[in-house]
């Protein structure tokens, strides 16, 4: 995004990846072998991980030649190449990196999954799958090891023999990309009613939350899956605050607040899941129920792990009402995300949300703060995401305009 982005080694590798200039990035790193061990500052990434998630099988293999590391991990996510060959879901990359000694086992810290999981369970790669079933045969072939969420898509027998070799797999989270689910949460999210009574029967916890605050039934009724919501009921899911949250049961929920003490992280999971879907109305009852109104959850903001407020989060979905509602509630401004973390006015500015930038400058937002990651401002942004009347406001109220 800036100079110092441009011009860090290996810019030019990235981004003939990036671009999908394959002749272009083999010509590189062919000329200047070196090349293999750059590192993207952003992400901390690697062109052998940039190749793998675009199924780049020319340029995976002349990193590979040049002696790119097939174990690096990506610091943003702690993935490997083969995460990403899995996900997007290109035998004959996955085959190729296996080849060179890549690891069946290592979790990456976005979803705590391994390969074999990007494959069967993560939703990612932009360009589509394009055969992931063929990529999880072979990583089973391989000596891949089941976990309770590669179980779950493979059938109940699967989870049975999962449970059997390690009882607590039940109780096992996902990473925070996901929301912390448990299996239990995931079989209701993918549909997988015939999952549900077999989880509940090996242990699982029908009243688990995740981290955006929601059970099973929530996340079921959220869904609108009513004969999952029905068969969760009947395995003795209960109502509480955060199904009363998802049904609009404003009433119920300040009454349930009132009466049943809430932990800070559950109340701040509903203010965030509240600010995100812009449910204004459920903000005050939730505040008034003792939430905090700058309580920090973890986010991604674009590809980096932040924990954001509330207010980032009605600010990068463009909740100009909630936005308001939440300042008007004494929100920081600027977000409290900690030093050089992205602003909510850098979150709106980058996607184009003109009326939240508008409430943002109006309430004193800092035009003029700058993010670790690129070191750019809100207008820098705006600027490089093409959000030209964000730009302009922008301009405005970093000359005393606004």
């Amino acid at each position: 995004m800036t100079a110092s982005h441009e011009e860090s080694p290996g810019s030019a590798l990235f981004e003939a990846i990036q671009r999908g200039e394959l002749d272009a990035a083999v010509a590189q790193v062919q000329a200047e072998p070196a090349l293999a061990h750059a590192r993207d500052p952003a992400l901390g990434s690697t062109p052998l991980i940039f190749a793998a998630h675009r199924g780049q099988l020319p340029v995976v293999a002349a990193l590979l030649q040049a002696g790119a590391d097939v174990h690096a991990r990506e610091a943003a996510s702690d993935t490997t190449a083969l995460h990403w060959a899995a996900e997007m879901g290109v035998p004959a990359v996955a085959e190729l990196l296996l080849a060179h000694g890549a690891a069946l086992e290592p979790r990456d810290q976005w979803f705590a999954l391994t390969p074999l999981g990007w494959a069967l369970v993560v939703r990612w790669a932009p360009q589509g799958h394009q055969d992931r079933p063929a990529v999880a045969r072979l990583l089973r072939a391989a000596g891949a090891r089941e976990d309770i969420f590669t179980a779950l898509p493979s059938g109940l027998e699967a989870v049975r023999a999962v449970a059997a070799a390690d009882p607590g797999a039940v109780a096992q989270r996902m990473g925070f990309v996901s929301a912390s689910m448990t299996a239990l949460h995931l079989a209701v999210a993918r549909g997988l009613k015939n999952s549900l009574a077999l989880l509940v029967e090996l242990g699982a916890d029908v009243h688990a939350h995740t981290d955006d605050g929601l059970t099973p039934l929530a996340l079921a009724l959220a869904r609108g899956d009513a004969a999952q919501v029905e068969l969760l009921r009947g395995l003795g899911a209960r109502d509480d605050v955060a199904t009363a949250l998802i049904t609009g049961d404003l009433a119920t929920m300040e009454q349930r607040l009132r009466d049943e003490p809430q932990p800070p992280a559950l109340l701040a999971a509903w203010l965030a899941l509240a600010a995100k879907n812009g449910r204004v109305e459920a903000l005050g009852p939730l505040l008034r129920g003792g939430a905090a109104v700058d309580a920090r959850t973890r986010r991604l903001l674009g590809e980096t792990p932040a924990e954001v407020t509330a207010l980032h989060l009605a600010a990068r979905e463009g909740h100009a009402a909630a936005a308001l509602a939440l300042l008007a509630a004494g929100a920081a401004v600027d977000g409290l995300a900690g030093p050089g973390l992205p602003t909510p006015l850098h979150v709106a500015a980058g996607n184009g949300h003109v009326a939240v930038v508008r409430a943002l400058l109006a309430h004193g937002a800092d035009v003029a703060a700058q993010e670790a990651v690129y070191g750019a401002t809100p207008l820098q942004w705006a600027e490089f995401n093409g959000q030209d009347e964000v730009a302009a406001l922008l301009q405005a109220g970093a000359q005393g305009m606004f």
